[in-house]
């Protein structure tokens, strides 16, 4: 009686089940057993696929994946989808059908195809990083039939990312898989404008310690090992640019760019060749700037010994001389030749400032020590290489601004200068030694170079000029409008006020930055709006306070440059420019032992006397013969260790040392009119009384 009831329930589920119709789906609106629509939509999916009809296959499959998310054949379809997504340029949506292939089915056999559209459908929407880390690990794994694509796109986006040595891999590896011909020459061009226009220094070594041992001496190892040794020799490491060339030459010794690397070997090896006595000369010596030139050179023999009586000395310099006819372009080819072709150790010149810098920079590319007759400043910033023997206008500044702080008592200074490139230059020099000595500079005016007149500017230094900002002015005035009864006695009143108005000097010194031929003009300028230029003389100051009806008189010493050392100055400007106080770099009738040497032998020689361009020439001649003679340098750097070594070499233009930045550091000439004659001064010491 108990296995009744279970054996009566069995009978029912029975019966229920043999009764109850197959299970059905819902397809195009009509109701399908399961297992029919399954068959059925798979085939119309493929049908529609086969046939082209892209979108109405999207549709279908999409069908048969919302109903038989985990049909056996639920990959296939995804695989499908995704294909045909692709090729309707719908990047977004056949991403997601290959990313849901590989998640939810890692065993199928269409695993790695979907790996690898996924990539290329990531590359579609930008995702460039993404899609490289999808595709990249694959390569191993991928048929034969995928690589090429893959190896493709992987190259094209690593170089439009900017990772040069990634792209270099995957061009290669593209490169073995493309057939032979047009396609491989194409993909060769591509890897040759990356080496040539984009690896940097160390992508280049990346690349050749990534790729040697997989390729050996196959393409492109050939490309970047000449690039290496071309980089080493642009950035002056001659001896690894060498051992580089050499080993493409010994490793690809029929190579369409063998000629390339053998003419950089040559160089190298004709840069290091080394004469030590040859001591190359650029000077200007055609052109515009010829007579500089030749003064300069006659200076640099008499210097360097050529023109001495009996033989050369056997270690003394050799002379080779070029012309850099004053253009850049002919100096930068001239220091070329002098370092291949003659095997100079040192070069000399040249003077100006645009030949000047070509020349010094190709000497710093070169490693070649230069000496440079040019003022500019900023030529021995250039290079370690790169050295100076001449005036410049911040040693002037220095000495002039050192000298009227220190023994003239100064504190206050002022500053009239031509506009043009040397009175704004030194200008600017003395302004900002004044400053670093913390002094004070109470006014600055300029006038043009062709100027005649100079009223303008001086009376704006002097509150002459805008009368209305002066209180003194402005309250004698209102009282002359209120008592004047006319207009022609307001303007007689007027003239009178100006008249007797006084200058506001609050400067002790005045700066004046021009040539002897304009100073002589800018001097009684100054005495005419009654600054009291000064003077030592009881006289002269007695005559000066009766005539201003001062008690007391604030005198203005006047500084200048290199400018002013001229003779001529005292005839054309005399009581103006006494005690006035003024530098050079040289001066012909100085007491100092080398200096005067210099003179007596220069006027032997050329019967004339020297003038600063030859006097540094000079000096720089014996510069060298003093390092080739003493120091014996065999080659360039040993010659540049023995510049910057010097110290304290009396010469013609100053005791000179060099400096860690390769400046001649010389105490320079400190000059003054006394009467009739321009004297030196000493700088240690107040200027001497004068005439009573």
């Amino acid at each position: 009686m108990r296995a009744y009831p279970a054996a009566l329930l069995l009978l029912v589920l029975g019966l229920l089940l043999t009764g109850c119709p197959p299970p059905t789906v819902i397809i195009g609106g009509k109701e399908v057993p399961r297992e029919q629509a399954r068959g059925e939509t798979i085939e119309r999916a493929q049908a529609l696929e086969r046939e082209g009809k892209a979108e109405e296959a999207i549709a279908a499959y999409r069908e048969f994946l919302q109903h038989f998310p985990s049909d056996p054949q639920t990959d296939t379809a995804l695989k499908s989808l995704g294909d045909l997504l692709l090729s309707q340029n719908q990047p977004a949506e056949a991403a997601d059908a290959f990313r849901r292939l590989v998640g939810d089915f890692p065993q199928s056999p269409h695993y790695l195809t979907a790996l690898t559209q996924l990539g290329l459908a990531l590359t579609r929407l930008g995702r460039m990083d993404e899609a490289m880390q999808t595709l990249e690990p694959l390569w191993d794994r991928l048929p034969a039939t995928d690589r090429p694509r893959v190896a493709e796109f992987l190259a094209r986006s690593y170089a439009q990312g900017g990772q040069n040595v990634g792209a270099l891999l995957w061009y290669s590896r593209w490169l073995e898989l493309a057939p032979e011909g047009a396609p491989q020459e194409a993909i060769r061009e591509a890897v040759l404008d990356l080496i040539d226009r984009r690896l940097s220094f160390r992508e280049v070594r990346e690349a050749l310690e990534l790729l040697k041992d997989r390729l050996g001496n196959r393409f492109p190892i050939d490309l970047l090992q000449l690039k290496l040794g071309k980089i080493f020799y642009h950035i002056h490491d001659f001896a690894e640019a060498r051992r580089a060339l050499e080993t493409f030459a010994g490793a690809f010794p029929g190579h369409p760019q063998a000629g390339v690397a053998g003419r950089l070997l040559k160089r190298i090896l004709d840069r290091a060749a080394v004469n030590r006595q040859a001591i190359g000369v650029l000077l200007p010596l055609t052109g515009q700037y010829r007579d500089y030139g030749q003064k300069a050179l006659e200076g640099l023999q008499l210097g360097a010994g050529v023109l001495d009586d009996g033989p050369a000395g056997a270690n003394g310099p050799l002379l080779i001389i070029r012309d850099s006819a004053g253009t850049p372009d002919q100096a930068a080819a001239q220091v070329e030749d002098l370092v291949f072709n003659e095997h100079v150790v040192a070069i000399v010149g040249p003077m100006f400032s645009q030949e000047a810098r070509a020349a010094a920079i190709k000497a710093e590319e070169l490693e070649v020590p230069i000496i440079t007759l040019c003022g500019r400043e900023d030529i021995v910033g250039l290079g370690r290489f790169v050295f100076r023997n001449f005036l410049t206008l911040s040693a002037q500044a220095r000495l002039l601004v050192g000298y009227a702080m220190d023994k003239l008592s100064a504190k206050r200074f002022a500053l009239l200068y031509p506009n043009d490139w040397y009175g704004v230059a030194f200008a600017n020099a003395f302004w900002d030694e004044v400053s670093r000595r913390q002094g004070e500079v109470r006014a600055a005016e300029k006038y043009e170079p062709d100027a005649k007149d100079f009223g303008e500017p001086i009376k704006k230094m002097v509150g002459r000029f805008y009368l209305e900002t002066r209180w003194d002015f402005r309250e004698e005035w209102l009282k002359i409008k209120a008592e004047a009864q006319t207009a022609l006695a307001r303007h007689r009143a007027w003239e009178k006020l100006v008249k007797r108005l006084s200058p506001i000097v609050d400067f002790d010194v005045l700066f004046v930055p021009d040539v002897a031929e304009t100073v002589a003009l800018v001097a009684p300028a100054i005495a005419y709006e009654d600054i009291v230029l000064w003077t030592d003389s009881r006289w002269q100051q007695d005559r000066i306070k009766k005539a201003l009806k001062r008690d007391k008189l604030d005198m203005v010493r006047l500084l200048g440059g290199d400018g002013w050392n001229n003779l001529n100055l005292i005839q054309w400007a005399d009581r103006y420019v006494q005690g006035a106080i003024f530098s050079d770099g040289f001066f012909v009738r100085s007491a100092r032992p080398a200096t005067a040497l210099f003179v007596g032998k220069f006027k032997n020689a050329f019967d004339r006397e020297p003038g600063l361009v030859e006097a540094e020439a000079y000096d720089t001649g014996r510069l060298v013969r003093h390092v080739i003679e003493s120091a014996r340098p065999a080659e360039r750097v040993q010659f540049q260790k023995a510049l910057l070594s010097v110290k304290n070499l009396e010469l013609a233009t100053g005791t000179t040392s060099f400096g860690p930045d390769g400046e001649a550091e010389k105490n320079l000439f400190l000059l003054t009119i006394r009467k009739d004659e321009i004297i030196e001064l000493d700088p240690t010491q107040p200027p001497p009384a004068g005439r009573g």
